[in-house]
């Protein structure tokens, strides 16, 4: 019995999905590859209870990054249990009758790099890639991400620029890109996966080989603290998996937390008074901060250095509370709060 075609099957599950409102695992498996053969290591009483349906092994190659891992869950994303509970039995609704699905998996389609080891236009470039392939390959609709791909393109062209290269993407937004993907050279799927691919190919090389970096990024140096280094990773990571409203809030909130923490780190009440005269509380990372900075950096040669700290705890300190929250938002966000980190970092006795 011939195997059913993965491309066809994953277009199904698609649209079904879509039919059911399962936004995350349509765009999860937009983006992914599916492989389907024979599950051979069923055994006989396996494939008698099952009936007699031809019993098949499903595999979702994805980015490793996807997904959390088992049992890690918050109140925006998926666990991979809810993953693959929704996309198998979409899988199932549109196979052929005479198939089941026996065991299906996750597996990476690349060995990815690790989170911490790539650059902040690694992830956005990264995203970038996964929302093109997306839109051109059944996923969500180009007016509902048309917005995010034109500020994430934004950002993509300012960091290029700051490398002294060319934007390799001619595309202004989703709808040229619709223009290019439907002109006919591009038929399938996977030409359409590889083609975004080479196209950014020569740049994620250069990138990751080291050959430019970009001298305007924060430093990812250890700060010595450990729970504003994690909280720093957890800001970088969400952002690059960040999608709808409430998970760029949640960029922000991150934000605000890692920004307790460093003041709790570095705050001294007897040495740093607010000019205020109001004692800060535990939680209030802005007047702590603003004190250190004031008490750390006083004197007329440091007050460039002092406009720019305070300047950059400011945007910080608003971007958190953006309740209309989109990617820029989240985005610039992220960078104010570890230029905070880094310069207190980098001026702090406590470095390691």
């Amino acid at each position: 019995m011939k195997t059913p075609d993965p491309e066809t099957i994953r277009v199904s599950a698609i649209a079904r999905l879509r039919q059911l409102d399962a936004q995350e695992e349509v765009e999860l498996l937009s983006r992914s590859v599916l492989e389907i053969g024979p599950a051979r290591d069923a055994s006989v009483v396996q494939r008698a209870l099952l009936g007699d349906r031809e019993l098949l092994a499903v595999t979702l190659r994805c980015r490793a990054d996807d997904l959390a891992k088992p049992g890690e869950t918050n109140s925006n994303r998926m666990t991979v249990y809810d993953a693959i509970h929704k996309i198998r039995q979409a899988i199932e609704t549109v196979l052929p009758v005479e198939f089941k699905v026996f065991r299906m998996s996750l597996q990476p389609l690349l060995v990815d790099r690790k989170e911490f080891e790539k650059t902040d236009l690694e992830r956005l470039i990264e995203a970038q890639i996964d929302l093109m392939i997306a839109v051109a390959t059944g996923g969500p609709r180009i007016q509902t991400k048309n917005d995010e791909y034109r500020e994430r393109r934004e950002l993509i062209r300012a960091k290029i620029k700051d490398l002294g290269k060319q934007d390799p993407n001619p595309f202004e937004d989703l709808w040229a890109w619709y223009g290019r993907w439907s002109s006919g050279d591009l038929p399938s799927y996977q030409s359409r996966r590889d083609y975004l691919r080479r196209l950014y190919r020569p740049l994620l090389e250069d990138i990751v080989s080291g050959a430019s970096q970009n001298p305007s990024e924060p430093s990812r140096e250890p700060t010595g603290w450990e729970k504003v280094d994690r909280t720093v990773e957890k800001i970088v990571s969400n952002l690059g998996k960040a999608n709808r409203e409430e998970e760029f809030q949640m960029v922000g909130f991150l934000c605000r937390e890692c920004l307790i923490s460093l003041a709790q780190a570095v705050f001294d009440a007897e040495k740093h008074r607010p000019e205020d005269g109001v004692k800060p509380s535990e939680t209030d990372a802005y007047r702590m901060l603003e004190a250190y900075f004031s008490a750390e950096f006083a004197g007329s040669s440091n007050e460039v250095l002092r406009r720019h700290a305070k300047a950059s705890l400011q945007l910080a300190n608003e971007l958190q509370h953006k309740r209309t929250a989109r990617y820029k938002d989240a985005a610039l966000c992220a960078e104010a709060t570890r230029t905070v980190v880094n310069i207190v970092r980098i001026t702090s006795e406590k470095r390691q």
